[in-house]
């Protein structure tokens, strides 16, 4: 009897775990990097990246005219990387180089809204978090290769 609740009770901890791994996956949303390698993104993840966004506005001290035509430019390019990842004649390759163009291009349209100062500002905010990243990636590597 105390064999048939122990493997009950190893059953019921498994599935559970199971169940709280699947649910912790399926928050994640697949995204492509920059190597066109497939990585993951959580919510909590993706509301830091807008916070980051929200935050680079107010830094640059944006007027009510730029926000506005960046907001133009966003939408447009939204509608475009759409169309892109949703083309089925396009292979996985075609459409990671249409996007990466396409990134390209908004980034070109985005400087060409800023004031000098403002560009110097996002260089600069730029590559601190470029730095920061490169920091947190070589931490990230250390843990890993530690346990």
């Amino acid at each position: 009897m105390q064999k048939l609740s122990l493997l009950f009770a190893i059953t019921l901890f498994s599935a559970a775990s199971f169940a709280q791994i699947q649910r912790v996956t399926s928050k994640t949303k697949p995204i492509t990097d920059s190597v066109s390698k497939t990585a993951t993104i959580s919510p909590e993840e993706n509301a830091g990246r807008q916070m980051n966004k929200k935050q680079l506005m107010r830094e640059l001290n944006l007027t009510k005219e730029q926000k506005g035509k960046l907001k133009e430019i966003h939408q447009a390019n939204k509608a475009k990387k759409d169309e892109i990842t949703s083309d089925e004649n396009l292979s996985e390759t075609e459409k990671q180089v249409k996007l990466k163009e396409l990134q390209k291009q908004q980034a070109k349209s985005t400087q060409n809204i800023l004031n000098n100062e403002q560009k110097e500002k996002m260089k600069k905010l730029r590559s601190e978090k470029i730095k920061k990243n490169k920091a947190n990636k070589k931490n990230t590597e250390a843990a890993v290769t530690d346990n």
